[in-house]
């Protein structure tokens, strides 16, 4: 195992948490999820693991499968149910309230998915190669992406770096 192992690394909620809070991160997220179909927890996930010198795994389709499933069964449904509420909701304060308890529902189960994703740091991470791009180590998260979501990643890239603590 290289010098980082998970229980070096910060725990992925706050971390992601304080990273989604900093100037543009939510819309570029956002953004990322909507018109590139990436998984937010995943791209988070793998940020986390580069900024402190671990690197998602070339393949990890088959190490992600556990986790790409919760994410389809119960995060994806709670995220259209809200969706689909947000119109009718407008002016309604009883669908206001249940729609927000469906997004506090689906943020629960996005932060199950990030733990489930911490947990993973060993079996479906390598330490990071200096000699590969952070673009290029993201991809087996991303796919190819175009030239704006390629200024989206960069821009995720610099604001995660800048939380990354000096002593990584």
């Amino acid at each position: 195992m290289g010098s980082h192992s998970n229980r070096n690394l910060p725990a992925l909620w706050p971390w992601a948490l304080a990273l989604y809070a900093r100037p543009g991160v939510s819309d570029a997220l956002l953004e990322l999820q909507n018109e590139a179909g990436l998984d937010v927890c995943e791209l988070l996930w793998g940020l986390w693991l580069l900024v402190h010198g671990r690197a998602p795994v070339a393949a990890p389709a088959s190490v992600l499968a556990p986790v790409r499933q919760w994410q389809q069964h119960y995060t994806q449904p709670l995220r259209q149910l809200r969706r689909d509420l947000k119109a009718q909701a407008a002016g309604r304060p009883e669908l206001e309230q249940m729609r927000t308890h469906i997004k506090k529902a689906e943020l629960q189960s996005e932060r199950e998915m990030l733990r489930q994703l911490e947990a993973l740091a060993v079996s479906a991470a390598l330490p990071r190669p200096a000699h590969l791009s952070f673009e290029a180590l993201l991809r087996p998260l991303t796919g190819e992406l175009n030239a704006r979501h390629h200024q989206l990643i960069s821009h995720l890239r610099l604001e995660s770096e800048n939380m990354a603590p000096t002593s990584c």
